[in-house]
């Protein structure tokens, strides 16, 4: 036999039954350079876990990236391995052309890092390979600038050149007018063969007749093919070629000078340049990887430690095919040993195979899979694949030696965990002897840590593995009524062959039907009507599930909808109390700016004492316009009664009068009358939306001392003097020409606070701290401005 090839763990033989190496050869048509599609070519699976999630997670970071940002402006190049060792060499010239394609090189990779470099913050895989572009700026200028596309240096390649290269013109133009005036001038037509100065041997001449020399003297340089023409170098112009031929000395001097220079340059960015090389190819095959994954709308695998799961899985060669692909689901479950699929022929099995075993590779390539995005993989350190013919003319081998000789290689190179794909595994010899095989395999290989996937039509290695604890059966979906293969797969069930009723369909005569029939014998029978019944019990089951899942998925959308309803209903509620709390605050506002006019207008005795009760009123009409009647809750569905705590919008006070029509609210010192319906009795704690700070009660006796003394010990600031604000509003309408706050003295900040109020307030003409013997510093005597 002959040696096969492996590498990385991997037969060749098996990447090429699994066809990875054409769904590689469909990556490598993305790749925009040829050592980028010689990389892919060379894509082998990796077998180590961690490895292979940092390839599945660039291949996604670059689609992400192309998604947001566009393609990477990844162009042509050249290997650079060649041009960077000979560059690196003492004393070394390299060619002009080699130094473009370095010119090249170097331009490509600046352009992706640039375009790289304001992007990959959230791609981290992608931004390693960014940061090892390290093609320097000042070797791109100079290659730049010196170089023409066709490798030629351009005059201003160095200041000598084109000195250089003027004079050689200017020297060159001027004998070649001397040569044309020389041809023209009189006397010589009968000498001249052709009125055009050419070149010879590096030297201008003319194109004279023969008889030249009768007229001319000079140097024959060269003759014509039918030598009637000679090309002769005067000998006046002897020496102006002379000169021009020393100038273009001098000239290839200083450009291999400049060569020179361009070379010890990039060989001495030699290092940087060879691991700009590197990561450029590995950009661009990475690009690849994600130009193929959006073009077979694939997505990056979870991988996982036991089993695998490829969920609406479609092979790729069949997407370039041009035909409908109907995805299958192909899974193992973590703990299970195998799965084996059955059915008829041209039903789908080998393409389910397959794509298990081309899925599996491709994912631990960094390739990204054409499936549902839930799908999982797992890493294995061998794959093995048993597909197709393998006889062999020249080994003298038949199509079943041919499988055991693979079996045989195959057990003796397994490394664990291993996935085992085998087509029709125990053919080609006495069927009931290669089902004994194929299911020795199973039992083998369900005991190491080997994932098994078969494709069988043995009754026996069918209802073994629907019987046997570890393995799974699935079958590819089969219309019975018109033979035709539906290319779907069913779990957890036996498949039919339907060789019999393919053959009639096929026309194979009646008699060799019924034959074949009748030697099936009685037990085969009765195992065909078992299986077609549990099939149809099956359907009927699988029917029943699609609707309750229908069922379940319409009524999770009806819940959806009922919740965004809800959500959209609390939106508006809460747009409207916002609102309502809005104009509540300014309508307060309005009302604080007028009262404090009305109290300025007392104050001066500028208005009657009626006008407050105008203000009043006024006030309490606008509240009601304000407000409208609110609906209010079960709990207070309880009539009103005086003294209940009732509030309108945010105004809270007490109900101190409740007549038809007519209900006094009291706050502090202000009564505000309002229609009854307007007022709603006042929340609990438990029904306010946050906590509202504790507030102290102040009690205002009709004794004549305590009327004139509030007190704030215990209280907030902001608590504090809102009742002080209250308690000036009530002193001022009682005409009490001087009152005492008591306030304590503890840190000093609610006496400042008091101190602060008072110098401001309209109520207050003046105030200061009462004597020892009525509290001293812990209380402030305010004179009221009456």
């Amino acid at each position: 036999m002959r040696r096969i090839g492996r590498r990385n763990g991997m037969r060749d033989r098996d990447l090429r039954s699994l066809e990875y190496d054409k769904v590689l050869a469909l990556v490598t048509e993305d790749a925009a350079s040829e050592p980028g599609r010689e990389a892919l070519a060379e894509l082998r699976p990796a077998t180590d876990g961690a490895a292979v999630r940092g390839r599945l997670r660039a291949t996604a970071e670059m689609v992400e990236l192309r998604e947001h940002s566009g393609s990477v402006p990844i162009g042509e190049f050249s290997d650079q391995r060649a041009i960077l060792l000979a560059a690196s060499r003492s004393g070394a010239i390299v060619d002009g052309a080699s130094l473009v394609q370095v010119r090249d090189f170097v331009v490509t990779a600046r352009t992706a890092a640039g375009f790289l470099r304001s992007r990959v913050e959230r791609f981290p895989h992608v931004g390693e390979l960014m940061q090892n572009l390290l093609a320097p700026k000042e070797l791109a200028d100079a290659l730049l600038g010196a170089l023409a596309d066709d490798g030629g240096l351009v005059d201003d390649a160095s200041p000598e050149l084109k000195r250089l290269r003027t004079r050689l013109r200017d020297e060159r133009a001027e004998l070649e007018a001397r040569l044309l005036r020389s041809l023209s001038s009189s006397g010589m037509e009968s000498f001249v063969s052709d009125y055009v100065v050419t070149l010879r041997n590096r030297r201008f001449v003319l194109p004279l007749k023969l008889n030249y020399s009768e007229r001319l003297e000079g140097i024959v340089q060269d003759r014509s093919v039918s030598g009637e023409t000679l090309f002769v170098e005067p000998m006046w112009a002897v020496e102006l070629n002379n000169r021009l031929m020393m100038l273009e000395r001098e000239v290839e001097a200083e450009e291999t000078r400049i060569l020179m220079r361009l070379t010890a340059m990039v060989g001495g960015y030699a290092e940087e340049l060879s691991l700009t090389f590197e990561a450029l190819v590995a950009l661009d095959a990475l690009n690849a990887r994600a130009k193929f994954a959006e073009r077979f709308t694939c997505i990056e695998p979870e991988i996982v430690d036991q089993g695998f799961s490829f969920l609406a899985a479609r092979h790729p060669l069949l997407l370039t095919s041009g035909r409908e692909v109907v995805p299958i689901d192909l899974s193992i479950a973590p703990g299970q040993h195998g799965l084996v699929i059955s059915g008829p022929n041209t039903g789908g099995k080998t393409v389910a195979l397959k794509t298990i075993g081309l899925f599996s590779l491709m994912a631990q390539a960094g390739l990204m899979i054409p499936a549902d995005p839930c799908s999982k993989a797992m890493v294995f350190r061998s794959v093995f694949a048993d597909i197709g013919d393998e006889q062999s003319i020249e080994a003298n081998l038949s199509s079943f030696s041919g499988h055991i000789a693979n079996l045989s290689s195959i057990l003796n190179a397994l490394a664990e965990p291993a996935l085992v794909i085998l087509d029709e595994p125990g053919a080609g010899t006495d069927p009931a002897e290669g089902a004994a095989l194929a299911i020795g395999l199973m039992n083998h290989l369900g005991a190491r840590r080997c994932l098994l996937a078969i494709a069988t039509h043995s009754t026996a290695v069918k209802l073994h593995a629907y019987s046997r604890a570890g393995f799974d059966a699935a079958a590819v979906d089969f219309d019975p009524e018109r033979l035709a293969p539906l290319y779907r797969l069913k779990p957890h069930t036996i498949g039919q062959s339907y060789g019999i009723a393919v053959a009639r369909r096929l026309g194979l005569p009646e008699p060799i039907i019924q034959a074949a029939q009748q030697a099936m014998g009685e037990g085969s029978a009765d195992l065909a009507r078992a299986l077609t019944r549990l099939e149809g019990e099956r359907s009927r089951l699988a029917a029943e599930t699609d609707k309750l899942r229908e069922r379940e998925r319409s009524l999770g959308e009806r819940e959806a909808e009922a919740r965004a309803a809800n959500e959209k209903a609390n939106a508006r509620l809460d747009a409207e109390r916002t609102r309502l709390r809005q104009e509540a605050t300014d309508l307060v506002a309005e009302l604080r700016r007028e009262g404090t006019d009305v109290i300025a207008d007392l104050k001066t005795r500028a208005k009657a004492r009626p006008e407050f009760k105008s203000f009043v009123e006024n006030a309490t009409r606008k509240i009601d316009e304000a407000f409208p009647p609110e609906p209010e809750a079960a709990e207070d569905d309880r009539p009103l009664r005086v003294g209940d705590q009732v509030e309108i919008g945010d105004i809270r006070g007490e109900l101190v009068a409740l007549d038809e029509g007519r209900a006094v609210l009291a706050r502090g010192g202000l009564r505000i009358e309002v229609a009854p319906e307007r007022l709603r009795r006042s929340r609990s704690p438990k029904e306010e939306r946050a906590p509202k700070p504790r507030t102290e009660t102040v009690t205002f006796t009709s004794g004549e001392n305590e009327r004139d003394e509030l007190n704030l010990i215990g209280m907030r600031t902001t608590d504090a003097l809102r009742r002080l604000e209250e308690f000036l509003d009530q002193a001022f309408l009682t005409n009490r020409s001087e009152v005492r706050i008591v306030h304590g003295i503890g840190s000093g900040a609610l006496r400042k606070a008091v101190a602060d109020y008072l110098s401001t307030s309209p109520y207050c003409s003046s105030f200061h701290q009462a004597e020892p013997h009525h509290g001293g510093a812990g209380a402030t005597i305010v004179q009221m401005n009456l």
